[in-house]
């Protein structure tokens, strides 16, 4: 039997592989129904729904199409009860992104209720 944290672990991994690759397919069943993410842009708060941000990754052209190498990290996973929560990085070239994914475990499955994310241009080498 698998323990919450692994399982938690690849819900998550799926989440970065498929973010990674571009799979809206994937991403759409890693979050759960009425998800949200979360940022501060210029100084205020922003909330988007999970929808118009699949569109937003459909439209767009992948990390992996545009041949950036993943650079995907889980850098901590917690898991009290039926909730957790992940913090995890990744980067778009120019931008590293720093997410916290709130997730809750469902009858089918663990699944993401809100990310809530950090993105900073990345230092030229």
């Amino acid at each position: 039997m698998k323990s919450d944290i692994a399982e938690v672990e690849a819900v998550v991994w799926r989440y970065l592989h498929a973010l990674h690759v571009g799979d809206v397919d994937a991403l759409r069943q890693a979050f759960a129904p009425g998800s949200a993410l979360y940022a501060a842009i210029n100084g205020e708060a922003t909330a988007l729904a999970v929808e118009p941000w699949l569109e937003r990754v459909q439209n767009r052209k992948s990390p992996e199409a545009s041949g950036f190498k993943s650079q995907n990290r889980i850098l901590s996973i917690e898991v009290e009860g039926d909730m957790a929560m992940a913090k995890v990085t990744s980067a778009f070239p120019p931008k590293r992104f720093v997410d916290y994914l709130s997730l809750v475990r469902t009858v089918s499955a663990w699944r993401i209720a809100a990310k809530t994310y950090h993105a900073e241009d990345i230092p030229a080498a």
